[in-house]
């Protein structure tokens, strides 16, 4: 069973006296990512946890909560979250099934998804996106198939904590595509076979339980290419700190390249995740050249992105930022924001005293990268979520707005 704590106040599990013997230190229960369909809504969800200290979702009332990603198909609904007695856990509900996580204890859910599938949509191990490292391997091994440990693979991404990997994929349930979340501990040997491929042996992660929503066998229909890993093609995408990744890189593929959107239709394409507040939007690209570049749009003005074309990097304008927080951080289509968050709250500032490869890895060898930071400042008296980006060279400096 897992324990929560929660700002200081544990809840004890059996066994556990006061006042005597060795106290492991209380961590603050928290959720360190959620997917709906693939559509990463941590934002939302860790700001529905923090406000209300549950997150209770009724039967199908998911579309309500987050708009609805894929129309016509079936899609969990994925957290990964962390409790007081630092281990991971991983929540799974479909469609419709409900959602209870509360302060109490939890268990990670029953896994039931079939162990095979026809595309990585998410992949996040111990709270830092791993989906680019996962579709690499799901693409060109024919699945999930670790020959090294998850430390090894990814890093020690969450240091004293049991992490746990949840993958979001692509796989049927009948003849309807169903976007599936499955989970496995750091210490177990995923095992996903992509569409198609012989699998490798039993799967480790199969409990007797996979027909108890329905699941069928291997079926080889319905198998879409999946996003490309090398020419052009989009990393990271947000909307004022919400991110859209998923979502723009399914326009910019259909489009053979291509993302136009009107200055003012944001609203229209990702609904408005911060009403009242300016947001900008950011998309990070590579091209032909293995460059990396950012676009940025304030919500008036229009996005038009060529991959066919030379690309260049939005220039700023303005005075240099100031920041209040530190909303997203993006390194060559791998999430750092959790690096970003804590320097900038430890030093007052964002400020490198070393390299971003050596900060953050080579997140992308072989690419000239670009660091994309989603801040929150101010434009007058109105909130901004605006963004500011760099070269893997550059030193960013973004100080403390108070």
């Amino acid at each position: 069973m897992f324990k929560f704590g929660h700002h200081g106040h544990g809840h004890h599990g059996h066994g556990h006296g006061h006042g005597h013997g060795h106290v492991q230190p209380v961590v603050s229960a928290r959720i360190l990512f959620a997917s709906y369909g693939g559509l990463d809504i941590t934002q939302k969800v860790q700001h529905m946890f923090n406000t209300h200290h549950n997150v209770h979702i009724g039967p199908a009332e998911y579309v309500r909560h987050f708009g609805d990603p894929a129309p016509g198909e079936f899609k969990d609904f994925v957290v990964l979250a962390v409790d007081g007695t630092n281990k991971c856990f991983c929540h799974i509900a479909a469609d419709n099934q409900p959602t209870n996580i509360s302060m109490g204890a939890q268990n990670s859910s029953p896994r039931t998804a079939p162990a095979h599938g026809s595309e990585i949509l998410a992949a996040n191990y111990g709270g830092v996106d791993v989906t680019a490292q996962c579709r690499d391997m799901f693409n060109h091994k024919g699945g999930l198939h670790f020959e090294k440990s998850m430390n090894d693979m990814f890093g020690d991404t969450l240091p004293g904590v049991e992490k746990v990997l949840a993958v979001v994929f692509k796989t049927t349930k009948g003849p309807t595509p169903h976007r599936a979340g499955t989970y496995w501990s750091e210490a177990e040997k995923p095992n996903l076979t992509r569409d198609g491929h012989q699998a490798r042996g039993p799967s480790h992660h199969q409990p007797p339980a996979q027909q108890s929503r329905g699941m069928p066998g291997h079926h080889h229909h319905h198998h879409q290419a999946p996003p490309p890993t090398t020419g052009p093609r989009v990393l990271f995408a947000s909307y004022g700190g919400s991110d859209v990744t998923h979502s723009v890189q399914g326009m910019y593929n259909s489009h053979r390249g291509k993302l136009s959107i009107a200055g003012g239709q944001y609203v229209t394409h990702f609904s408005d995740p911060f009403p009242g507040q300016l947001k900008d939007f950011v998309v990070m690209t590579v091209d032909n050249g293995n460059n990396s570049q950012v676009h940025v749009a304030a919500e008036n003005s229009p996005t038009h992105i060529d991959g066919s074309a030379a690309q260049h990097s939005t220039p700023h304008h303005g005075p240099p930022p100031h920041a209040s927080e530190i909303i997203q951080a993006n390194y060559g289509g791998a999430d750092v924001t959790a690096k970003c968050k804590e320097l900038f709250n430890r030093r007052h500032g964002l400020r490198f005293e070393r390299s971003m490869n050596d900060t953050f890895g080579d997140t992308l060898p072989g690419v000239s990268k670009r660091l994309a930071i989603i801040y929150m400042t101010k434009s007058g008296n109105i909130p901004h979520r605006a963004c500011a980006h760099y070269g893997e060279s550059d030193k960013p400096h973004i100080p403390h707005q108070h």
